[in-house]
């Protein structure tokens, strides 16, 4: 078997894709006397980008914050012609060092402005836990909006998405198993950090929502908190509905499939995985078919 491509970019090359992007980035955007951070997190495959680019932002309200990451960020990489060739996952993964690189040098440009900013977070590391007493120091706002399901459900939701980007030619990747454990184990402390972030700039907000198998593929509210923070330090939380807690959202993640309707969704849901797989075989990676197989062997009712 031949050994994989080696690719190659210097720094001067993520600098020329940083100015290339910066030059439209920041055009009709304006610093405001509050800055603003719109975060949205959640496990990957958990429906954060859908709830962003679906709901959020057609809204018109963040039309002045900008977008540190956008999946054709990867397209800069000097060589992603050569890496295409081979496949939007073999583009994707190849493509993640030098997207790290550029979308660190849009934060920079973005924070140390003070520009309104959109961040994705998916638990995928530790270091997002530290990042918001940093911003709040900077006087940023919050306004978190955070998706919560099961690991099974993020996890069938990831391979859905894959196989949809192989059909539609756009980059995306598999995840495994390990990763999405991985996520979970840093979510409390990274939802912390929000929830203190959030209690330290007065107006800041936090809304939790379930996805799920069946009715709750649609996504419900489950909690949400507005903070007022007094000249005196203390704080006011205000909500329509439950307020927030961690525990909500822990609920959420541990909320496994017992119904048998529940049985029924998910069985479903990978058995029509595994017919579009088979249409992308040549691409798919054995562990998904392995996964999937896993997931209809637990839940099947017999």
């Amino acid at each position: 078997m031949s050994a994989a491509p080696k690719y190659t970019y210097t720094p001067e090359q993520v600098t020329a894709a940083f100015d290339e992007i910066k030059a439209r980035l920041f055009c009709g955007i304006t610093v405001e006397a509050i800055p603003k951070m719109l975060v949205v997190a959640g496990l990957q495959g958990s429906g954060k980008t859908y709830l962003l680019e679906k709901n959020l932002l057609p809204s018109k309200r963040y039309d002045n914050y900008v977008r540190l990451y956008l999946p054709d960020y990867r397209k800069k990489h000097p060589q992603y012609p050569e890496m295409i060739r081979l496949g939007v996952l073999h583009a994707y993964e190849h493509t993640e060092a030098f997207v790290r690189e550029l979308s660190a040098k849009i934060f920079t440009q973005v924070f140390t402005g003070k520009y309104n900013i959109i961040m994705e977070c998916a638990f995928d590391s530790i270091e997002f836990a530290a990042f918001p007493p940093t911003a709040t120091a900077q006087g940023y706002q919050f306004e978190t909006h955070i998706v919560g399901c099961t690991q099974e459900f993020a996890h069938v939701s990831s391979i859905k998405r894959a196989l949809k980007s192989l059909e539609n030619q756009e980059m995306e990747r598999f995840l495994t198993v390990s990763k999405l454990n991985t996520s979970m184990g840093y979510a409390q402390a990274i939802i912390l950090a929000f929830e203190t972030a959030a209690k330290a700039v007065s107006g800041s907000q936090i809304t939790v929502y379930e996805r799920g198998f069946g009715v709750l593929n649609e996504r419900t509210v489950r909690a949400q908190s507005t903070y007022t923070k007094a000249a005196d330090g203390s704080v006011t939380t205000t909500t329509t509905l439950r307020p927030f807690e961690y525990i909500v959202y822990s609920r959420i993640t541990d909320n496994h499939v017992f119904a048998v309707n529940g049985h029924y969704e998910i069985v479903k849901e990978c058995h029509l995985a595994l017919l579009k797989a088979g249409t992308h075989a040549s691409y798919v990676p054995a562990f998904v078919y392995n996964d999937l197989y896993t997931y209809i062997a637990k839940y099947v009712i017999r």
